[in-house]
């Protein structure tokens, strides 16, 4: 009897110590490798929910002084589109896309004298991150006067256009009642620079 005890002693004192061992090995994984112990959990079956890390505010985007500012430039007569950076308005830092916006349309409502002066028709917001704005502005140029011909037509002055292809004036004045020179110009085709020109002619010899 007693060799037999010996014998189960042996067997079940190393089994008993490596139960310990196992156990304690298992208890330090899950202290120091948490993620390891819940992937142990879904592959047997166990419910797992990722924990969900909250949203920062600092995420939302906003115009800084390092954010790239470009704007296009477009001129509708001519259909062409130029761009270039220039620094970011003072009042544009600090605003996220929708204030930007925002501040874009009540530009658009009382746009710099600058840019009334350009033919400016529009401004609108292209793109938008932290590194780089792109807006757009419209132009719409006025057409520059190229100057006017008069010419003797049935004995009156006919005010054409700088192509003589379409009439931009009739008029009352008669070419004989001109001073001989100046009816010699009309009869010559008689160029007129500017409008303010052509109107103190016509202001002149109107009857």
């Amino acid at each position: 009897m007693k060799f037999v005890k010996r014998i189960s002693l042996f067997f079940i004192y190393p089994l008993f110590m490596f139960a310990v061992g196992f156990t304690s090995n298992m208890m330090l994984m899950d202290f120091f490798y948490p993620s390891t112990s819940q992937n142990r959990k879904q592959i047997s079956g166990e419910e797992y929910v990722k924990e969900q890390l909250p949203v920062s505010v600092g995420d939302s985007h906003v115009v800084t002084a390092n954010t790239k500012y470009i704007v296009q430039q477009y001129d509708i007569l001519k259909q062409q589109l130029t761009q270039a950076e220039e620094p970011a308005p003072d009042k544009f830092i600090g605003l996220d896309r929708q204030k930007l916006a925002q501040e874009i349309e009540d530009y658009n409502r009382n746009p710099s004298l600058t840019d009334q002066e350009k033919g400016f028709t529009y401004m609108e917001l292209v793109s938008f991150s932290d590194d780089k704005v792109v807006v757009k502005k419209s132009y719409e140029p006025k057409e520059e006067t190229k100057g006017f011909f008069l010419i003797n037509e049935n004995h009156y002055v006919v005010v054409y256009d700088h192509t003589l292809s379409q009439v931009f004036m009739n008029t009352d004045i008669l070419v004989e009642g001109l001073p001989q020179k100046l009816q010699q110009e009309i009869i010559n085709m008689k160029y007129i620079q500017d409008e303010g020109e052509l109107y103190n002619f016509l202001e002149s010899y109107s009857s």
